[in-house]
Protein backbone atom coordinates (compact mmCIF):
# COMPACT_ATOMS: atom_id res chain seq x y z
CA UNK A 1 0.00 0.00 0.00
CA UNK A 2 1.44 3.17 -0.76
CA UNK A 3 1.34 6.27 1.40
CA UNK A 4 -1.85 7.93 -0.84
CA UNK A 5 -3.39 4.94 0.01
CA UNK A 6 -3.89 5.65 3.39
CA UNK A 7 -5.47 8.63 2.93
CA UNK A 8 -9.02 8.42 4.13
CA UNK A 9 -11.42 7.06 1.18
CA UNK A 10 -14.82 8.53 1.81
CA UNK A 11 -16.26 10.92 -0.41
CA UNK A 12 -18.08 14.18 0.79
CA UNK A 13 -22.01 13.72 2.02
CA UNK A 14 -25.03 15.24 0.90
CA UNK A 15 -25.10 18.03 -1.96
CA UNK A 16 -21.13 17.60 -2.08
CA UNK A 17 -21.62 14.22 -3.08
CA UNK A 18 -23.91 14.95 -6.66
CA UNK A 19 -21.46 17.79 -8.07
CA UNK A 20 -18.30 15.76 -8.55
CA UNK A 21 -19.05 15.09 -12.39
CA UNK A 22 -21.12 18.55 -13.16
CA UNK A 23 -18.67 20.29 -11.62
CA UNK A 24 -15.12 19.07 -12.65
CA UNK A 25 -14.07 17.99 -9.52
CA UNK A 26 -12.48 14.46 -9.09
CA UNK A 27 -13.55 12.01 -6.53
CA UNK A 28 -11.23 11.71 -4.16
CA UNK A 29 -9.98 8.01 -5.25
CA UNK A 30 -9.10 9.21 -8.49
CA UNK A 31 -7.67 12.38 -7.16
CA UNK A 32 -5.38 10.10 -5.07
CA UNK A 33 -4.40 8.77 -8.00
CA UNK A 34 -3.30 11.80 -9.93
CA UNK A 35 -1.04 12.61 -6.75
CA UNK A 36 0.74 9.41 -6.60
CA UNK A 37 1.66 9.79 -10.56
CA UNK A 38 2.35 13.29 -9.90
CA UNK A 39 5.01 12.22 -7.29
CA UNK A 40 6.67 9.22 -8.58
CA UNK A 41 7.32 11.84 -11.76
CA UNK A 42 8.68 14.34 -9.31
CA UNK A 43 10.97 11.55 -7.80
CA UNK A 44 12.14 11.07 -11.35
CA UNK A 45 12.87 14.19 -12.90
CA UNK A 46 13.55 16.45 -9.79
CA UNK A 47 10.86 18.40 -10.51
CA UNK A 48 8.81 20.12 -8.20
CA UNK A 49 4.79 20.40 -7.25
CA UNK A 50 2.08 22.11 -4.62
CA UNK A 51 -1.14 21.26 -3.78
CA UNK A 52 -3.57 24.25 -2.35
CA UNK A 53 -6.05 22.87 0.59
CA UNK A 54 -9.03 25.04 0.11
CA UNK A 55 -11.26 24.25 3.23
CA UNK A 56 -14.86 24.37 2.29
CA UNK A 57 -16.91 22.95 4.94
CA UNK A 58 -19.06 26.48 5.34
CA UNK A 59 -20.54 26.09 2.11
CA UNK A 60 -21.87 22.83 2.94
CA UNK A 61 -25.30 23.81 3.30
CA UNK A 62 -25.17 27.05 0.85
CA UNK A 63 -25.12 25.16 -2.64
CA UNK A 64 -25.12 28.66 -4.58
CA UNK A 65 -21.94 30.00 -3.13
CA UNK A 66 -20.25 26.33 -3.60
CA UNK A 67 -21.03 26.71 -7.48
CA UNK A 68 -19.91 29.84 -7.55
CA UNK A 69 -16.70 29.49 -5.53
CA UNK A 70 -15.79 25.80 -7.83
CA UNK A 71 -16.83 28.33 -10.77
CA UNK A 72 -14.49 30.89 -9.76
CA UNK A 73 -11.78 27.91 -9.24
CA UNK A 74 -12.11 26.55 -12.72
CA UNK A 75 -11.71 29.95 -14.20
CA UNK A 76 -8.25 30.40 -12.61
CA UNK A 77 -6.32 27.22 -12.80
CA UNK A 78 -4.55 26.02 -15.97
CA UNK A 79 -5.98 23.27 -17.95
CA UNK A 80 -2.48 21.04 -16.58
CA UNK A 81 -3.62 21.24 -12.87
CA UNK A 82 -6.27 19.52 -11.48
CA UNK A 83 -9.25 19.58 -8.60
CA UNK A 84 -10.57 17.02 -6.18
CA UNK A 85 -12.38 16.38 -3.25
CA UNK A 86 -9.64 15.28 -0.34
CA UNK A 87 -11.28 14.49 3.29
CA UNK A 88 -14.60 14.10 5.02
CA UNK A 89 -14.06 17.75 5.95
CA UNK A 90 -15.48 18.77 2.82
CA UNK A 91 -11.47 20.28 1.91
CA UNK A 92 -10.60 20.50 -1.77
CA UNK A 93 -7.24 20.14 -3.48
CA UNK A 94 -5.78 22.06 -6.41
CA UNK A 95 -3.06 19.61 -7.57
CA UNK A 96 -0.27 22.13 -9.63
CA UNK A 97 2.08 20.55 -11.27
CA UNK A 98 5.92 21.63 -11.51
CA UNK A 99 4.84 24.67 -9.58
CA UNK A 100 7.09 26.17 -6.34
CA UNK A 101 5.53 27.31 -3.60
CA UNK A 102 5.62 31.31 -4.41
CA UNK A 103 3.73 30.56 -7.54
CA UNK A 104 1.27 28.39 -5.04
CA UNK A 105 1.15 31.39 -3.11
CA UNK A 106 -0.14 33.71 -5.38
CA UNK A 107 -2.78 31.07 -7.09
CA UNK A 108 -3.92 31.44 -3.58
CA UNK A 109 -4.09 34.90 -2.54
CA UNK A 110 -5.54 35.35 -5.82
CA UNK A 111 -8.10 33.08 -5.46
CA UNK A 112 -9.10 34.50 -2.51
CA UNK A 113 -9.42 38.31 -4.11
CA UNK A 114 -11.57 37.11 -6.43
CA UNK A 115 -13.57 35.39 -4.29
CA UNK A 116 -14.25 38.00 -0.97
CA UNK A 117 -15.80 40.14 -4.27
CA UNK A 118 -18.77 38.12 -3.81
CA UNK A 119 -18.70 35.70 -0.87
CA UNK A 120 -16.26 34.81 2.18
CA UNK A 121 -13.29 32.93 1.14
CA UNK A 122 -12.48 29.58 2.56
CA UNK A 123 -8.88 29.13 4.16
CA UNK A 124 -6.16 27.80 2.14
CA UNK A 125 -2.82 25.88 2.98
CA UNK A 126 0.17 24.83 0.50
CA UNK A 127 1.70 22.19 0.69
CA UNK A 128 5.19 20.88 -1.50
CA UNK A 129 6.99 17.63 -2.62
CA UNK A 130 9.67 17.65 -2.13
CA UNK A 131 9.48 18.33 1.56
CA UNK A 132 11.66 20.85 3.11
CA UNK A 133 12.94 18.49 5.69
CA UNK A 134 14.82 15.40 2.79
CA UNK A 135 18.17 16.60 2.21
CA UNK A 136 18.75 18.37 5.03
CA UNK A 137 17.45 21.59 3.72
CA UNK A 138 15.37 24.05 5.69
CA UNK A 139 13.36 26.96 4.34
CA UNK A 140 14.44 30.42 5.25
CA UNK A 141 11.61 32.48 6.93
CA UNK A 142 10.66 34.66 3.95
CA UNK A 143 9.60 31.37 1.70
CA UNK A 144 7.56 29.91 5.07
CA UNK A 145 6.18 33.77 4.99
CA UNK A 146 2.68 33.80 5.87
CA UNK A 147 -0.33 35.48 3.71
CA UNK A 148 -3.20 37.04 4.84
CA UNK A 149 -6.65 35.01 3.17
CA UNK A 150 -10.30 34.95 4.40
CA UNK A 151 -11.39 31.96 6.26
CA UNK A 152 -15.06 30.63 7.28
CA UNK A 153 -16.06 30.25 11.10
CA UNK A 154 -16.14 26.53 10.77
CA UNK A 155 -14.56 23.38 12.83
CA UNK A 156 -13.56 22.15 9.95
CA UNK A 157 -10.61 24.29 8.38
CA UNK A 158 -8.05 26.47 10.19
CA UNK A 159 -9.01 29.54 12.04
CA UNK A 160 -5.80 31.07 11.43
CA UNK A 161 -6.53 32.74 8.01
CA UNK A 162 -3.06 32.02 7.18
CA UNK A 163 -1.65 30.11 4.76
CA UNK A 164 1.90 28.33 4.83
CA UNK A 165 3.97 25.73 3.11
CA UNK A 166 4.38 22.92 4.85
CA UNK A 167 5.59 18.99 3.38
CA UNK A 168 2.66 17.16 1.39
CA UNK A 169 3.52 14.10 3.19
CA UNK A 170 1.84 15.73 6.58
CA UNK A 171 -1.31 15.96 4.76
CA UNK A 172 -1.41 12.50 3.40
CA UNK A 173 0.43 11.15 6.68
CA UNK A 174 -0.83 7.23 7.45
CA UNK A 175 -2.35 7.56 10.65
CA UNK A 176 -0.76 4.97 12.79
CA UNK A 177 -3.22 1.89 12.93
CA UNK A 178 -4.46 1.05 16.34
CA UNK A 179 -2.99 -2.08 16.68
CA UNK A 180 0.45 -1.06 16.16
CA UNK A 181 0.08 1.59 18.86
CA UNK A 182 -1.27 -1.22 20.96
CA UNK A 183 1.40 -3.22 19.97
CA UNK A 184 4.05 -0.88 20.48
CA UNK A 185 3.05 0.03 24.59
CA UNK A 186 2.03 -3.27 25.20
CA UNK A 187 5.43 -4.85 23.84
CA UNK A 188 7.60 -2.06 25.33
CA UNK A 189 6.27 -1.74 28.77
CA UNK A 190 6.71 -5.82 28.99
CA UNK A 191 10.27 -5.28 27.76
CA UNK A 192 10.94 -2.41 29.70
CA UNK A 193 9.82 -4.79 33.08
CA UNK A 194 11.36 -8.26 31.80
CA UNK A 195 14.64 -6.64 30.89
CA UNK A 196 14.88 -4.13 33.78
CA UNK A 197 17.60 -7.12 35.14
CA UNK A 198 19.68 -6.93 32.01
CA UNK A 199 19.46 -3.18 32.19
CA UNK A 200 20.86 -3.18 35.36
CA UNK A 201 24.05 -5.20 34.39
CA UNK A 202 24.46 -3.68 31.43
CA UNK A 203 24.72 -0.09 33.44
CA UNK A 204 27.08 -1.72 35.89
CA UNK A 205 29.30 -3.07 32.84
CA UNK A 206 29.65 0.13 31.67
CA UNK A 207 30.47 1.76 34.30
CA UNK A 208 33.13 -0.69 35.41
CA UNK A 209 35.17 -0.31 32.66
CA UNK A 210 34.62 2.97 30.71
CA UNK A 211 34.21 6.71 32.84
CA UNK A 212 30.95 8.45 31.34
CA UNK A 213 27.47 8.39 31.57
CA UNK A 214 25.94 4.55 30.88
CA UNK A 215 22.93 5.55 28.46
CA UNK A 216 24.35 7.53 24.47
CA UNK A 217 21.61 10.07 23.46
CA UNK A 218 21.96 10.78 19.38
CA UNK A 219 19.47 13.05 17.04
CA UNK A 220 17.87 10.90 14.79
CA UNK A 221 15.41 11.50 11.65
CA UNK A 222 11.78 9.85 12.24
CA UNK A 223 8.23 9.72 10.73
CA UNK A 224 8.34 12.33 7.84
CA UNK A 225 11.44 13.34 8.33
CA UNK A 226 10.95 14.10 12.23
CA UNK A 227 13.96 14.65 14.21
CA UNK A 228 14.13 12.83 17.44
CA UNK A 229 16.67 12.10 20.48
CA UNK A 230 17.35 8.43 20.18
CA UNK A 231 18.67 6.11 23.08
CA UNK A 232 21.23 3.27 23.18
CA UNK A 233 23.84 2.39 25.57
CA UNK A 234 27.20 3.61 25.55
CA UNK A 235 29.42 1.50 23.48
CA UNK A 236 32.40 3.67 22.57
CA UNK A 237 34.48 5.72 24.93
CA UNK A 238 32.99 9.48 25.63
CA UNK A 239 35.59 11.73 23.84
CA UNK A 240 35.10 9.02 20.51
CA UNK A 241 35.69 11.00 17.05
CA UNK A 242 31.63 11.16 15.45
CA UNK A 243 33.60 12.14 11.87
CA UNK A 244 34.67 8.49 11.49
CA UNK A 245 31.33 6.73 11.34
CA UNK A 246 29.90 10.00 9.58
CA UNK A 247 32.87 9.41 6.60
CA UNK A 248 32.36 5.63 6.84
CA UNK A 249 28.84 5.78 6.18
CA UNK A 250 28.53 8.55 3.06
CA UNK A 251 31.48 5.97 1.47
CA UNK A 252 28.40 3.26 1.66
CA UNK A 253 25.77 5.50 0.40
CA UNK A 254 28.08 6.37 -2.41
CA UNK A 255 29.36 3.31 -3.78
CA UNK A 256 26.39 1.07 -2.54
CA UNK A 257 28.47 -1.49 -0.25
CA UNK A 258 27.46 -4.47 2.09
CA UNK A 259 26.60 -1.95 5.10
CA UNK A 260 28.92 -3.31 7.34
CA UNK A 261 29.75 -1.68 10.19
CA UNK A 262 33.30 -0.28 11.94
CA UNK A 263 33.29 -2.65 14.82
CA UNK A 264 36.43 -5.00 14.02
CA UNK A 265 38.61 -2.38 13.85
CA UNK A 266 37.32 0.28 16.13
CA UNK A 267 39.72 2.13 18.75
CA UNK A 268 36.77 3.92 19.76
CA UNK A 269 34.63 1.19 21.20
CA UNK A 270 34.94 0.55 25.31
CA UNK A 271 35.92 -3.15 26.67
CA UNK A 272 32.57 -5.29 26.24
CA UNK A 273 31.39 -2.93 23.58
CA UNK A 274 31.49 -5.19 20.50
CA UNK A 275 29.45 -7.92 22.37
CA UNK A 276 26.74 -5.42 23.06
CA UNK A 277 27.09 -4.21 20.06
CA UNK A 278 26.73 -7.55 17.71
CA UNK A 279 24.12 -8.77 19.85
CA UNK A 280 22.37 -5.78 19.94
CA UNK A 281 21.80 -5.30 23.12
CA UNK A 282 22.74 -1.51 23.14
CA UNK A 283 19.51 -0.72 21.30
CA UNK A 284 17.35 -1.98 24.40
CA UNK A 285 16.81 1.48 25.92
CA UNK A 286 15.39 2.41 22.69
CA UNK A 287 11.94 0.60 24.20
CA UNK A 288 12.02 4.02 25.66
CA UNK A 289 11.38 5.53 22.57
CA UNK A 290 8.91 3.16 21.47
CA UNK A 291 6.89 4.33 24.78
CA UNK A 292 7.16 7.36 23.92
CA UNK A 293 5.74 7.14 20.32
CA UNK A 294 8.97 7.90 18.42
CA UNK A 295 9.35 4.91 17.33
CA UNK A 296 8.40 1.64 16.94
CA UNK A 297 8.33 -1.82 17.51
CA UNK A 298 9.01 -2.97 13.80
CA UNK A 299 9.66 -0.39 11.18
CA UNK A 300 12.81 0.86 9.22
CA UNK A 301 15.90 1.76 11.39
CA UNK A 302 16.24 5.44 12.15
CA UNK A 303 18.52 6.99 10.38
CA UNK A 304 21.41 9.73 11.25
CA UNK A 305 21.00 13.33 9.70
CA UNK A 306 23.92 13.18 7.80
CA UNK A 307 22.98 10.08 6.10
CA UNK A 308 19.14 11.14 5.10
CA UNK A 309 20.58 14.32 3.26
CA UNK A 310 21.98 12.26 0.91
CA UNK A 311 18.46 10.01 -0.10
CA UNK A 312 17.66 10.32 -3.33
CA UNK A 313 13.82 11.34 -3.17
CA UNK A 314 12.02 8.29 -3.69
CA UNK A 315 14.34 6.52 -0.87
CA UNK A 316 12.00 9.20 1.73
CA UNK A 317 9.65 7.03 1.46
CA UNK A 318 10.92 4.73 4.02
CA UNK A 319 9.92 7.74 6.59
CA UNK A 320 6.40 6.84 5.80
CA UNK A 321 6.13 4.53 8.66
CA UNK A 322 7.67 5.22 12.19
CA UNK A 323 11.09 3.88 12.90
CA UNK A 324 11.52 0.98 14.77
CA UNK A 325 13.37 -1.57 16.87
CA UNK A 326 14.00 -4.08 14.54
CA UNK A 327 12.69 -4.53 10.38
CA UNK A 328 12.49 -6.30 7.40
CA UNK A 329 16.22 -5.35 7.17
CA UNK A 330 17.88 -7.01 10.30
CA UNK A 331 15.79 -10.30 9.74
CA UNK A 332 17.11 -10.41 5.80
CA UNK A 333 20.71 -10.17 5.97
CA UNK A 334 21.32 -6.92 7.29
CA UNK A 335 25.34 -6.62 7.12
CA UNK A 336 25.28 -8.62 3.97
CA UNK A 337 22.76 -5.72 2.41
CA UNK A 338 23.61 -2.90 0.62
CA UNK A 339 22.59 0.71 1.07
CA UNK A 340 20.13 0.04 -1.78
CA UNK A 341 18.87 -3.12 -1.06
CA UNK A 342 17.90 -1.67 2.85
CA UNK A 343 16.21 1.03 1.41
CA UNK A 344 13.65 -1.37 -1.01
CA UNK A 345 13.19 -3.32 1.92
CA UNK A 346 11.83 -0.89 3.98
CA UNK A 347 9.49 0.66 1.04
CA UNK A 348 8.12 -2.96 0.95
CA UNK A 349 7.15 -3.18 4.46
CA UNK A 350 5.89 0.75 4.14
CA UNK A 351 3.34 -1.22 1.72
CA UNK A 352 2.72 -3.44 3.17
CA UNK A 353 2.78 -3.73 6.76
CA UNK A 354 0.27 -5.67 9.07
CA UNK A 355 -0.08 -7.27 11.79
CA UNK A 356 1.06 -10.48 10.67
CA UNK A 357 4.22 -8.85 8.84
CA UNK A 358 4.68 -7.41 12.08
CA UNK A 359 4.43 -10.14 14.69
CA UNK A 360 6.41 -12.42 12.42
CA UNK A 361 9.26 -9.87 12.43
CA UNK A 362 9.36 -9.79 15.86
CA UNK A 363 9.84 -13.57 16.13
CA UNK A 364 12.05 -13.94 13.65
CA UNK A 365 14.51 -10.93 15.22
CA UNK A 366 16.15 -13.55 17.92
CA UNK A 367 17.38 -16.15 15.75
CA UNK A 368 18.42 -13.56 13.14
CA UNK A 369 20.89 -12.11 15.39
CA UNK A 370 21.61 -15.38 16.47
CA UNK A 371 22.94 -16.19 13.33
CA UNK A 372 24.82 -12.84 12.69
CA UNK A 373 26.72 -13.32 15.79
CA UNK A 374 27.62 -16.69 14.62
CA UNK A 375 28.66 -15.56 11.21
CA UNK A 376 30.98 -12.51 12.31
CA UNK A 377 32.38 -15.43 14.35
CA UNK A 378 33.27 -17.71 11.66
CA UNK A 379 34.58 -14.79 10.21
CA UNK A 380 37.06 -13.92 12.64
CA UNK A 381 38.37 -17.55 12.51
CA UNK A 382 38.86 -17.16 8.91
CA UNK A 383 41.03 -14.24 8.98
Amino acid sequence: MTLWKFWKKTEPAGGFRHMDAGCGIRPSAEFRVLLEHERARSDRNGSEFSVIVLYAGQLYNDKKSVMNFIRVLRQRIRTTEEIGWLQEDYSIGVLLPDTPFQGAEKLAHDLSTMVERQQTAPSYKIYTYPSHWFGGKQEDDSRRGETPSASFPDSTGPHNSRAHMDGLESLLKPELPAWKRFFDITGALAGLVLLSPVFLCIAVLIKTVSPGPVFFRQKRVGFLGTPFVCWKFRTMSVDADPSLHQDHVLELIRNDEPLKKLDNDDYRIIPFGKILRKSCLDELPQLINVLRGEMSLVGPRPDVPYSVENYQQWQTMRAYTHPGLTGLWQIQGKNRTTFTEMIRMDINYVSHRSLWMDTKILLLTIPSIVTQILDNSQRQIHR
